[in-house]
């Protein structure tokens, strides 16, 4: 069985979570991903660690870079850039999370490379993207969902009848713009090998992914909000989605855990209302001002009543959209988790059975696994200098001189 990317060669230079997140999908995928590292960043080894006695391993690492090989090349040195253009040669794809123009002062921008390889394709993934006003600015995940919109709408509803108040935004738990920065970079990269493998010259091409592009594109249902009451009059309409409808909202239950209702459909809505015995709030859907605060409150009421556990065996058997609010560690225990294989185990030299996530691309026919462990730093140096056809005197030569 072979893989969509087998036979691809990724150069992987990026850190963090974003860049690695990316080339953990192609790697998945089958690539090739060889990761240039350099061994004294600071943050290159984050918590929470692995540890048996003295010796650890980052946990967070052990997800992102499975699957992928790693050297150390200081790129700052003439013969390192020597050896990176060469194995540029062989590869279709240079990944990279450097701050604009970074790439210029190394000497491995797309310009230079597609001068050594024509049908390389790089990828940079940064915060605000190659051009605009933000571009050299310094960034993380909660500046790019705060200046794209996303941060302003994380917040609790406004109750009817309450004083105007400021809301405060609600940081989420979940890195958004650096998983969806993956995430688009990721497609990126397979679109532009589709369109080469396609085109006569297979020649490559530069892709710029800016994070805050990519939240900014995750709201196309905010977006039509906005832009319809352009034509509306200046009459902005509601969204069903943000918490502002009791129909879909979050609910504490009688252990002070939470329910998920996500009803939309009527249909959903009239199955609650009559499995809560509440047929009077079938008509109240939609409901407007005070009498929508006393629907949130009639739902609250009913679902005091009983715990958790009591409601989710009420509703299994329902055609309606609730569900539990579970933590992560409860998540990996929940039976539809289980059943998909999100939560593998991996036998580790040093510390016996790890856990793992799984891919979420489920093929019927090449199904992806994790083959490997994720290496430690510059473990596969060697083997990969050897690959690109350097001896071990050349190898050794290279450590005395720093430059790997």
């Amino acid at each position: 069985m072979s893989l969509p990317l087998e036979g691809k060669t990724i150069l992987d230079l990026t850190r963090m979570l974003p860049g690695p997140y990316c080339s953990m999908i192609l790697s998945d995928l089958g690539a090739n991903v060889i990761r240039i590292e350099d061994p004294h960043y600071p943050y290159g080894h984050p918590p929470p660690f692995f540890q048996k006695g003295r010796y650890r391993e980052s946990a967070f690492n052990s997800i992102l870079n499975r699957n992928k090989k790693t050297m150390t090349l200081n790129l700052k040195k003439e013969e390192a850039l020597k050896i990176f253009y060469k194995m540029v040669e062989e590869a279709d794809v240079v990944l990279d999370t450097f701050r604009p123009k970074v790439t210029n002062k190394l000497k491995i921008d797309y310009d230079t490379l597609a001068l050594i390889n024509p049908s390389i394709i790089c990828c940079s993934l940064t915060g605000y993207g190659q051009f605009g006003p933000y571009e050299q600015i310094a960034g993380h995940d909660l500046n790019y969902i705060g200046i794209c919109g996303i941060l302003d709408l994380n917040k609790e509803r406004k109750q009817y009848g309450e004083e105007s108040q400021i809301r405060n935004p609600i940081n989420p738990g979940v890195q958004v713009a650096d998983i969806g920065g993956g995430l688009v970079s990721a497609i990126g990269i397979l679109g532009a090998i589709i369109e080469r493998e396609n085109n006569p010259e297979r020649r490559g091409q530069y892709i710029d992914i800016s994070m805050t592009d990519c939240v900014f594109s995750f709201m196309p249902l905010v977006a039509a909000h906005h832009f319809s009451k352009d034509i509306n009059d200046g009459v902005r309409t509601e969204n069903l989605l943000h918490g502002d409808f009791p129909f879909y909202n979050v609910y504490k239950t009688k252990d002070n855990k939470f329910l998920s209702v996500g009803i939309v459909e009527v249909k959903f809505w009239r199955e609650l209302c009559k499995c809560l015995g509440r047929d009077d709030l079938i008509l109240k859907q939609f409901s407007q001002g005070e009498e929508r605060e006393e629907v949130f409150n009639e739902l609250q009421n009913e679902f005091s009543k009983k715990t958790q556990k009591e409601w989710i065996a009420i509703f299994q058997n329902l055609d309606v959209c609730v569900m539990p609010v579970k933590s992560f560690a409860d998540a990996c225990e929940d039976p539809q988790i289980k059943a998909r294989n999100m939560v593998v185990e991996i036998d580790h030299p040093k510390f016996g059975v790890i856990q793992n996530i799984a891919s979420p691309i489920k093929y019927s026919r090449t199904p992806l696994e994790i083959k490997s462990l994720a290496p430690r730093i510059s473990q596969d140096t060697k083997e990969i200098l050897t690959t690109f056809g350097y001896s071990e005197e050349e190898i050794r030569n290279f450590r005395k001189k720093g430059i790997i």
